[in-house]
């Protein structure tokens, strides 16, 4: 049972009070948190906030040290919310910082907050002060500071923050140095609240769920009163079967069978210029599109369609020689293949690309191969890539010929890109949440097996990678993933 107040000592003392009856039930409140929120919380149909029974532990811990291990959708969001707006109220002259890896968390999370603090007319009266950028800060008149901060290229963000309280969302995806920073900016004496939901990977998040010291949560999605069994069937063919990483991870909030991060987040971190010219387009059924203006250049193109489940992304990058550059990004939602085929028909007249790669699954081969029905320059650029299937490279020195899983000898390419920092990305959140989260493990015979998910940017900016690689191509041997595979010099 976590550490939580004692009600009858509340009780007791506050028969001993000179207090009538409203005071009583305001001090209830404050020392009850589920109260707090009943009081306090209102969802949009104005309806009071009610704790879910398996909530009710978690949210009155009074522990220093607390660790969630759970699947999706179970509340975690709703309770740093709460415990917040508490914080505010009970903890008078004292600070608390919001952490995660990713603004694609943050954000949302923040935003909630704020929305919370400042349409509540309880909170909002004392609500001094509001930044969101270049982070999230909350000044209050009794005291009380919230911060909100992502971590940054090995969690530099947290340098020079001293807290009271750190509550940590998403943690699974926080870096070995950033929780280092983090460990750093707590003050003695003070609270750290961590949530996360497992990702196979063996890192300090992990540690914390077996942490003793530590007060443990584990909440599988089920829990959820809304949770059904289509639900459970919809997310178990989604992953790929219960037995499967995603599924024992996202829902049942499990760590699994041991995975390995595909990507080292401080590199790509480092590959991150804000400062760069970039278009970020997002496109549905029914809009227009027109290319924007880009200067001159060499462009390449890498594509991952999708329609009915998935979106598509599409990547532009533009070569200045050591290094290519992401300029625009398109996101399709249900949009058909014949319009996406015209998007790339009308980028390829915007950019003349020298290749554009193009991932050949779901109808994505068919759109390929109707493009190439349009002309021998369209069969000379286009590269449609299977990605379970082998690409053939330069034969070694002995005259074998060499052949590597496409979807290794791909990643490779940006692994290598980024440890050389010869790829430049703009600041998006949505590629960093996925290079983040990216995962693989190793099958039984000693194969690469990526986790189901979401990787569609990623996949797109594969392809471009590839189809800068044969534009560009000069081989020499190198590791990956433990697996030789092929490289071009620069």
């Amino acid at each position: 049972m976590p550490p939580r107040v004692n009600i009858e000592k509340l009780e007791a003392g506050l028969k001993g009070k000179n207090i009538g009856p409203a005071q009583a039930r305001k001090l209830r409140a404050l020392w009850q948190r589920a109260e707090f929120a009943r009081q306090n919380i209102f969802n949009a149909k104005g309806n009071p906030w009610e704790a879910r029974k398996y909530q009710l532990d978690s949210l009155e811990s009074f522990s220093d040290r607390k660790v969630h291990c759970d699947g999706r959708d179970v509340g975690k969001t709703a309770e740093i919310e709460i415990i917040a707006a508490w914080a505010m109220v009970a903890c008078p002259d004292s600070e608390m910082l919001i952490a995660t890896q990713c603004e694609n968390h943050l954000y949302p999370l923040m935003d909630r907050i704020v929305r919370r603090f400042e349409s509540t007319e309880f909170f909002a009266k004392d609500l001094v002060e509001v930044k969101r950028t270049p982070s999230w800060h909350l000044r209050f008149s009794n005291g009380f500071v919230l911060w909100g901060r992502i971590a940054g290229p090995h969690g530099m963000n947290f340098q020079g923050l001293h807290v009271d309280w750190q509550i940590v969302d998403e943690a699974q995806e926080m870096t070995e140095s950033a929780w280092g920073e983090l460990y750093q900016a707590l003050n003695g004496g003070g609270m750290r609240w961590v949530y996360g939901v497992p990702n196979g990977l063996r890192n300090t998040f992990y540690r914390m769920t077996r942490m003793h010291d530590a007060e443990q949560h584990n909440w599988p999605s089920r829990l959820n009163p809304d949770y059904s069994t289509a639900k459970d069937l919809e997310l178990a063919l989604l992953y790929g079967g219960k037995n499967s990483p995603g599924y024992i991870h996202r829902v049942l909030g499990e760590h699994g069978s041991p995975a390995h991060a595909v990507f080292d987040l401080n590199d790509y971190l480092a590959c991150v210029n804000e400062g760069i010219d970039f278009y970020d387009i997002a496109i549905g059924e029914g809009d227009a599109f027109d290319a924007p203006s880009l200067r001159a250049g060499a462009y390449y193109l890498g594509c991952d369609l999708g329609y009915a489940r998935d979106p598509s992304e599409f990547v532009v990058y533009r070569a200045e020689p050591p290094h290519v550059i992401n300029v625009l990004r398109l996101h399709l939602e249900g949009v058909n293949y014949a319009r996406q085929q015209e998007i790339i028909s009308a980028l390829d007249r915007a950019y003349k690309f020298q290749r554009i790669g193009i991932d050949a699954g779901n109808n994505g081969s068919a759109v390929a191969h109707n493009l190439m029905q349009q002309g021998e320059d369209w069969c000379e650029k286009i590269v449609c890539i299977q990605f379970g299937g082998a690409i053939e490279l330069p034969a070694l020195p002995d005259g074998t010929k060499d052949k590597r899983p496409a979807k290794i000898f791909m990643t490779d390419l940006l692994v290598r890109h980024m440890r050389d920092r010869t790829i430049v990305f703009p600041r998006l959140p949505e590629r960093e949440s996925q290079y983040a989260t990216h995962t693989y493990a190793i099958g039984a015979m000693g194969h690469v097996i990526y986790e189901k998910g979401d990787d569609h940017i990623i996949d797109a900016d594969r392809c471009a990678a590839y189809a800068h690689y044969l534009d560009t191509v000069q081989y020499e041997r190198g590791p990956v993933l433990g697996v030789e595979v092929g490289w071009f010099g620069k």
